[in-house]
């Protein structure tokens, strides 16, 4: 009805998590940061039992990040290590933002920050590709620290929570940092930076279809054009900036140098640098290297005709134990840059449409979870998705539990 009031209309779930939010940040406010810190290492640590799906993903992530530098045993603490970081700065970041501008010149420590002030005295603005990593919270608050006068700018994911929504943004605003959303017209954000301002962009995260294909890590994904877009546009300069930490409560931010032109692929060079100073400060809960296929929309799709091979192509398994002799793997499912593998029946043999060398896996009838999680770990890259003809829905349940992609195929 029309006059029922806006407060009754808000969703209870919301109104509980402004509330422990509040709840959150008083004691957090109150404690000293290096027990704020290790405070959160301790619910991480806890959290990491719980939570298995998001235990496998961040291994996945790191699989990819690190392979061929550190074996399955070393990631799988990085792992571990990387969950209970992250707890510790996003625990953290409830007692940062109360800090004053004088305190939080004791929290964080800038270097190379003759980057920035040279790329300000041009006079044409500067994108600063950030990442989820450290106390990333922090990031539009260090207005304070740089030079004096700077017009500082983000872009920023509204949160589903509307009424916390509100609060975290009144909150980054307050400290003079003018927030854009996605749906922010470019030119407006571009004529900011004319104007000699700094705008920071988390461009880590993964993207959908509009993206642009690019090596990040080694491996071809989709990233976001947006900061080479921006930066040509207004003609700025480009930095890139890692958060990492030095002790419980304290950080450390340091600048970097991004390759000219500033493309799409240099932004990410340079992004995944940041990214390498500090690993486990990295937030890796997100699935970065997730491809979007389904039935009706293929690798092919996905990737594009890929001009090259990435350094850590996709690796895909085709189930074929059972599968009828007649059945083969349609053409849009095959990419230069998918290594293929076979999982097949004790007797079955190679197809002829796979190559000889194609590695095979003998699984038996029926085979389940057990089987995709040990062939998975059989290589240093992760499988990237499975498959095969008239998949059980017990199969896919399996995989889906393993956050392994698989699609039935006709």
């Amino acid at each position: 009805m029309s006059g029922t009031s806006e407060p009754s209309r808000t969703p209870l779930r919301w109104r509980l998590e402004c509330f422990g939010h509040s709840v959150v940040e008083g004691i957090a406010g109150r404690l000293p940061g290096s027990w704020v810190f290790r405070l959160g290492e301790v619910l991480g640590g806890i959290g990491w039992h719980f939570m298995p799906e998001r235990r496998r993903i961040i291994l996945r992530n790191l699989r990819i990040a690190h392979a061929g530098e550190k074996d399955l045993p070393e990631l799988r603490r990085l792992a571990r290590a990387s969950f209970r970081r992250t707890a510790a700065n996003l625990i953290s970041a409830a007692h940062t933002a109360r800090l004053t501008p004088a305190q939080l010149g004791e929290v964080i420590h800038i270097e190379n920050l003759d980057l920035l002030e040279r790329s300000i005295a041009a006079g044409k603005g500067t994108v600063l590709l950030l990442s989820h990593m450290g106390n990333w919270e922090i990031l539009s608050r260090l207005v304070h620290l740089f030079p004096k006068d700077s017009k500082t700018g983000a872009f920023y994911r509204p949160l589903n929570n509307r009424l916390l929504d509100g609060r975290v943004l009144a909150r980054r605003q307050a400290d003079g940092t003018r927030m854009f959303s996605k749906g922010d017209n470019p030119l407006h954000v571009a004529a900011f930076l004319r104007e000699g301002g700094i705008v920071g962009i988390l461009a880590d995260q993964r993207v959908g279809h509009p993206g642009e294909v690019v090596e990040f890590f080694g491996r071809l994904t989709k990233s976001s054009p947006l900061p080479s877009l921006l930066a040509r546009r207004a003609r700025s300069g480009v930095l890139a900036l890692s958060v990492t930490t030095v002790e419980p409560g304290k950080w450390k931010a340091v600048f970097m140098p991004v390759e000219h032109p500033p493309s799409t692929a240099h932004c990410m060079t340079a992004l995944e640098n940041a990214m390498k100073a500090g690993p486990v400060d990295v937030f890796w809960f997100q699935e970065r290297w997730k491809i979007y296929t389904r039935k009706g929309r293929t690798i092919r799709d996905w990737l594009g005709e890929a001009e090259h091979r990435g350094r850590k192509p996709h690796r895909a398994l085709v189930w074929l134990a059972g599968a009828p002799d007649s059945w083969r793997l349609p053409e849009a499912w095959i990419h230069p840059d998918v290594v293929y593998e076979a999982a097949l029946g004790d007797r079955q043999a190679l197809p002829d449409w796979l190559p000889a060398g194609t590695r095979v896996h003998r699984v038996p009838t029926g085979a389940g979870r057990s089987h995709v999680a040990g062939i998975d770990a059989a290589a240093v890259l992760p499988i990237d998705f499975i498959l095969g003809p008239q998949l059980p829905k017990a199969f896919l349940t399996a995989c889906r539990r393993e956050a392994i992609p698989a699609i039935s195929l006709p």
